[in-house]
This record gives C-alpha cells, sequence and structure tokens, in this order.
C-alpha cells in the first residue's frame, strides 16, 4: 500500500509547537510503516493549503497516516482531516467533526454528560466579562480549553480560595484567549485508557502516572505541561503499566472508556484520560483521538504491556483504517529477491564507524534528505528462466531504480547539468539536459539492454499525468541511465518492462533509501564484490546561516579490488591477495551512474562543475575511470525551476544563484558524499549469486575495520 505520512514539523521547543513532531519522531514512524512493507511519503503539511493539496496530490496515496496537529486556532486539528475529506483520499484516525469536537475540551464534556457519562462540574470562560459561580466547590482546576500536551497546565493550576482563582484567571486569558475551562477538582488517580480498534478487545491496558509530591514541592496530583515535556519535574513521573487498581476500579473505568469511544464513535486508535476519584468514582477528562506515537506516551507503553512493538501498533491503525474504506492492504510481494535483498539488513560504512570526511550528514544520509526528491526500486530475481529462441534457461538479476525529483518536473523544470568522465556508457536525456540546463523527468537506471523499455515506460507514466503530451505540449524525452549487470544477469532475457519503471516511479518515497543489491544495483559489481546502489548527503550553512542539503546517489557497477580504498585506506591491496583470483569479472571495466541532488540554488554551468567535482569522490574510492568504463554524472538543484508554461508578461526568468565565494563547501560536499555512497553500495549489500553459477561476495566488514585500524593508508 501507498501510505503518506501528514505532519507538522516541530521546528523548536516552545510550548506553541509542543503538539508537533520533531524529526526523530518521524523517522521513527517512516521506518516502523515502512518494515510492515509499505511504500511510505512523509509530506509536511504546514503552509498554504493549495501547496499542501498539491504535495498530498503528489505523494499519491492509498491512505494517509495522519499525525498532523495543526498550527492555529481552536479547529487546527480539524483542518487536515476535512481537507482528506474534500480530497477523497482516506486516512488515519477521526474525522474532522470528532477532531474539532474534543479539541474543545468543555464542549465534549458537555456532550458526554447528556449521554450521562460522570464529569467534573465545571464552566467555560471566554472573556474578561465572567462570573464565577458560587456553588463550584473548591479546589477548582484551571485549564486551557483548546489545548493539548497539557499546555498550560502547571501545578499553579489549582486553586483553592476565589481570588487566587480569579488572578489565575485573568492572567491566563491573556495567553489562551480561546477560553478556559474552570472545574472542580477531582482529588484522586491519573489514568488513561488507550484504544486500538483493531486489537482484541480493543482496549490495552489501563496506565497510570504517579508522582513523587515532595520532590516536585506539589500539592495536587496532576499530570503537567513540564513533566511531559520532560523538564526536571519529569524526574518524579512514575507510569505504571497495569495500573495497581483492583477489579472493581478497573471496571468502572474501562466501561466508562468504552461508552465514552462508542458516543464518540472513535475510529482506529485513541486515548482516554480518567481521573478515578479517591472514593472510586471515574471522572471523565478527555478523549484524544489523536495520541501520542511517542515511545514514553501513554498508547506505546500500553501496547507494550500487551507484548506489541512499535511498529505492531502502527499496523493495527493501518489495518483498522484500511477496513473501514475498504482498502487492500497490499504490503509489497515477499518473493525471492525480497528476501535476497533485505533480508538481514548490513549497515553502511558511517554504521560501523567509518566517518567518511568531516561534514555533517543529513537525516537519512540519503539523496532523499534534499526535500521532496523520492526513490523507488522494483528487483528482478529469477532463476529458470527461458532464453528466448534457446533451449537453455538461465538467471535474471536486474532491476530499476527511479530518482523522483521534487515536484512535477515536467511542468516546473529544474535546473540540471551534467558531466561524463569517460563515455563508453549511456544515459538517455543527459544531451538535452546539458544543453537546455533543466531536467524535466524522473531520473531511472537499470541494465544496458533495458534502456529502451524503461524510456517507454517513463513516457507511459507521464502519459497519465499529461495526456496531451507530444499534441499540446512538448514531447519529453526521458532520462534513463544504465550499467552493464551482465557477469550476474542474463541480458538476453530482458525482464525489465516498461512496467517495471512505473513500479519503480510510483513505489519511490521519500525517507531512508534501501542500499546495496537492490533495484537497477541488484546484479551490479564493484570492486569484485557485490554492490549497486548507494546513496549519502552533507548539510552545507552558508554565510546566512541557512543551511542546504547535497545527496548523492549511485549505481555503482566498476573497479578492482586492488584499488579500494576507503577513508584514505587502500584496503584492496591487502583483500585481493586475501580473495580467491578465479571468478571475478575480466571482460568489462563496468560503469558507475552518479545522480547528485541539492536544494542549493545553482544554474547550469554550476551544476556542470559540481558534477566534475563528483568524479573526484570516485577517484577517492580507487577509480580510474578504465578505457571500457562508462562514468556518467547528473546534477540538479531544486533550487531554481522553470514554469513550462509561461504566465507571466516579462519575457525573463529570474534565478538565483550561490556566489563562487561559497560554491566551494557545495564541491566538498559532493566529494565527500559521492565517496561515501559507493563505499555504502558494497558494504550494504549480502553478497549475490548469478548466471553460470558465479558469485560476488560480501565486502568483509570486519576485516576493513582491522586493516583501517592498523594503518592501510595509501601510500
Amino acid at each position: 500500500m501507498r501510505i503518506t505520512i501528514a505532519y507538522n514539523l516541530r521546528t523548536d521547543n516552545t510550548e506553541a509547537t509542543a503538539e508537533l513532531l520533531t524529526e526523530a519522531d518521524i523517522n521513527r514512524i517512516h521506518e516502523a510503516i515502512s518494515s510492515l512493507h509499505h511504500s511510505v511519503t512523509v509530506v509536511e503539511v504546514s503552509g498554504k493549503p493549495n501547496e499542501v493539496i498539491e504535495r498530498l496530490i503528489e505523494s499519491e496515496p492509498d491512505l494517509i497516516f495522519n499525525l498532523a496537529e495543526g498550527t492555529i486556532g481552536s479547529s487546527r486539528e480539524a483542518f487536515y482531516p476535512g481537507l482528506y475529506e474534500q480530497m477523497g483520499i482516506p486516512f488515519t484516525g477521526g474525522n474532522a467533526s470528532l477532531l474539532h469536537l474534543n479539541l474543545d475540551k468543555h464542549l465534549a464534556k458537555t456532550v458526554l454528560s447528556n449521554h450521562g457519562v460522570n464529569v467534573p462540574k465545571g464552566i467555560l470562560i471566554t472573556g474578561r466579562d465572567f462570573v464565577l459561580p458560587d456553588d463550584l466547590q473548591y479546589p477548582l482546576m484551571i485549564k486551557p480549553n483548546s489545548e493539548g500536551s497539557s499546555k498550560g497546565i502547571t501545578q499553579d493550576s489549582v486553586v483553592d480560595t476565589r481570588d487566587i482563582a480569579l488572578t489565575r484567571i485573568n492572567r491566563l486569558l491573556n495567553h489562551y484567549p480561546a477560553g478556559l475551562v474552570v472545574e472542580e477538582y477531582i482529588g484522586g488517580r491519573e489514568l488513561s485508557i488507550p484504544f486500538l480498534e483493531s486489537y482484541p478487545g480493543k482496549l490495552l491496558d489501563v496506565v497510570e502516572h504517579t508522582f513523587d509530591l515532595k520532590k516536585i514541592g506539589g500539592k495536587y496530583n496532576i499530570y503537567d505541561y513540564d513533566m511531559k515535556q520532560g523538564g526536571e519535574a519529569a524526574e518524579s513521573v512514575h507510569v505504571v503499566c497495569p495500573a495497581n487498581i483492583n477489579a472493581e476500579e478497573e471496571k468502572a473505568v474501562t466501561q466508562m472508556a468504552r461508552q465514552v469511544f462508542d458516543i464518540m464513535s472513535c475510529p482506529d486508535v485513541g486515548r482516554v484520560d480518567i481521573r478515578l476519584h479517591t472514593n472510586g468514582t471515574p471522572y471523565f477528562i478527555e478523549l484524544n483521538p489523536l495520541p501520542s506515537l511517542h515511545p514514553d506516551a501513554s498508547l506505546m507503553t500500553a501496547a507494550r504491556s500487551r507484548g506489541l512493538e512499535f511498529r505492531d501498533a502502527l499496523r493495527l491503525v493501518i489495518r483498522s483504517a484500511a477496513r473501514r474504506y475498504g482498502i487492500p492492504l497490499r504490503s509489497a510481494k515477499q518473493t525471492k529477491q525480497a528476501h535476497i535483498a533485505f533480508e538481514n539488513p548490513r549497515p553502511g560504512a558511517r554504521e560501523l564507524g567509518i566517518q567518511i570526511g568531516w561534514m555533517t550528514p543529513g537525516v537519512h544520509n540519503a539523496i532523499t534528505d534534499v526535500k521532496g526528491v523520492r526513490v523507488g526500486h522494483v528487483s528482478r530475481f529469477e532463476d529458470d528462466v527461458q532464453v528466448p529462441g534457446q533451449t537453455e534457461k538461465s538467471t535474471i538479476r536486474t532491476g530499476v531504480t527511479a530518482i523522483m525529483p521534487a515536484g512535477r518536473a515536467y511542468a516546473n523544470r529544474i535546473a540540471a547539468g551534467g558531466f561524463i568522465l569517460n563515455g563508453v556508457g549511456e544515459m538517455a536525456g543527459l544531451t538535452q539536459v546539458i544543453e537546455t540546463g533543466w531536467l524535466e523527468t524522473p531520473i531511472l537506471l537499470t541494465n544496458s539492454h533495458s534502456v529502451g523499455r524503461v524510456h517507454a515506460g517513463v513516457v507511459n507514466h507521464m502519459l497519465k499525468k499529461y495526456p496531451r503530451l507530444g499534441t499540446e505540449t512538448d514531447v519529453v524525452l526521458p532520462v534513463v541511465g544504465e550499467a552493464d549487470d551482465s557477469f550476474l544477469n542474463d541480458v538476453r532475457v530482458g525482464v525489465c518492462s516498461a512496467q517495471d519503471a512505473v513500479k519503480a516511479m510510483e513505489s519511490a518515497s521519500s525517507g531512508p533509501v534501501q542500499q546495496g543489491s537492490i533495484g537497477a544495483g541488484i546484479g551490479m559489481t564493484s570492486f569484485d564484490f557485490a554492490g549497486g546502489i548507494g546513496t549519502s548527503s552533507r548539510i552545507i550553512t552558508v554565510s546566512e546561516g541557512k543551511a542546504f542539503t547535497v545527496g548523492v546517489l549511485v549505481l555503482s557497477n566498476f573497479g578492482k579490488m586492488r584499488n579500494l580504498t576507503i577513508d584514505g585506506g587502500v584496503v584492496g591491496r591487502t583483500l585481493d591477495r586475501e580473495f580467491d583470483q578465479e571468478g571475478r569479472r575480466v571482460v568489462s571495466e563496468g560503469s558507475i551512474i552518479v545522480v547528485v541532488a541539492t536544494d542549493i540554488p545553482l544554474i547550469t554551468s554550476q551544476l556542470n562543475r559540481v558534477a566534475k567535482r563528483a568524479a573526484l569522490g570516485l577517484g577517492r574510492t580507487g577509480s580510474y575511470a578504465a578505457a571500457t568504463s562508462g562514468e556518467i554524472i547528473l546534477a540538479f538543484s531544486t533550487g531554481n525551476r522553470k514554469p513550462r508554461v509561461n504566465t507571466s508578461k516579462s519575457n525573463f526568468i529570474t534565478l538565483k544563484l550561490i556566489s563562487d565565494n561559497y560554491i566551494d563547501m557545495v564541491y566538498e560536499a559532493v566529494v565527500e558524499a559521492t565517496e561515501e555512497a559507493v563505499i555504502n553500495a558494497i558494504f550494504c549489500s549480502n553478497g549475490m549469486n548469478g548466471r553460470e553459477q558465479r558469485w560476488c561476495p560480501p565486502v568483509p566488514h570486519q576485516r576493513i575495520l582491522e586493516l583501517l585500524n592498523k594503518g592501510e593508508i595509501a601510500s
């Protein structure tokens, strides 16, 4: 299934953004859902609605995994589900009405009270002309009406006298003009009951938060903002799951939770917070139909109590949403190529402690760290395949990899350039890129004999998006690069099809990129080891303080073992003596395709120069650009775009470009990222067998670390 994770990014540590998600949060969720064999794209949905809609449409989801909290107004949580509903896109969690109702805490309590649910007695205050009723019993709890994450709640939120209450109300109205809830404080225990609709019984274990009041100098048992956000008071909080309550108390709170979920028609996932009075009476506090997925939050704590891992809980959320909309749970097919490529994935260089260069990598250390860039693979791993026109059967080890530039490149072209270090190879469409300076299609990678079929697949894919392509608009010249995988793959069979190209493009996602023997790289060989797809990235900060990203992806199929150089250490000299010389590739020297992406504003002449620097990164790994090898490099910048249709009255376009005073940082980033991408291509492979019982071994991680530690350096 194609799943889009929709979220708002937390960019600071202020209270205003407390409900939003950090990059670490999103990466954790992205990794978990991807591990369920779904194709996952992450979309940050802050900003102008028309731009958000465009990003969501572009992600082409079967289902949106909604994590968007919104940023403005008391209906902020409801905005995005309302948008999905208008767009006709299925999504996880509650609809707009449910989220609007439950962010208005007083309204939710009023509705539930009318259905017989026990709630604290209280009022809603929305302005300075309020009257505090005399029949409210002190102490009172005073808190914002339309905030989450305990915002506005401190140890001073419970007041004992009318004068203190009036002072606090007037002060809080300055910060929370949408209104305050003033209600009788329920002394007792703080409980949460999480809900997963697809879990047997639906309710998970009751979670209790207990507090060391002496440690924080508190008087009342409340879970405040500082505790939730990991402040000093957080050390006084103890989470108990299952809660230490007796059978009668458990029955009372779970009955209330079920009643609330039923009345509110809360789908998929949620959490009810209840105060259990010292006399045993439960009081509804709030329903959160968009609960936190943080590992320390109540939902995940209760899930672990039931033996559910993080991804298991997310699987249940996706399952119930899919059932609700009648969507088939189409996880990626577990065929032989998936088994070989994904089983026991191997770490890249950096994960083993090898840090190439001095610059900082991006979040995923991948080309997808450049915002909007996505990567997808289709792998063809087949045995006993009939060779056309022959009686023999052979082996298939090949595939397609798609790199999707940010946005719709055909309608809004992307600045691009290129460089050919050695031209015994092919990248269809590159001549137009170099001539015009613009990229207008996805970039596809495959084997040497499949360029034409993959080319046709790109055209078919684009015709779906632009039905008048070639009639009312220009024709399109797709960019398709190749490398020769015939050492392991029988290229006579030609299994890579136009449909495979379309699948690779449609499965493309942001986030972590699968590397090694995968996609177009499944049958490739590098330095006499199994290799193929590798990627890396670097973060650059220019003088104004703004951070940019340079990302590189390689289809690596070159090199001799004796020349393998890692972080300056010529480890290949020793490895070449230790590995069997027989069975290595001798006829072809192979090739490499390098794709460089960046969001730094660059013009074509600069991108041509950037592409040349990628060749230096190849040299640092042991490349000498052999006579029968093709070293072809394409670079593009999402920082400069040109609409295909000029809607302005001017005959000129305006482009930005980084000053040459600062471009050296870009050059260095490209060299580092290219070097690391090549190393990752071999480090991440598990080895690969192929036709005629050939075998390319995996690179020996431990031996390389030993050689580097011994000082195997270039002489």
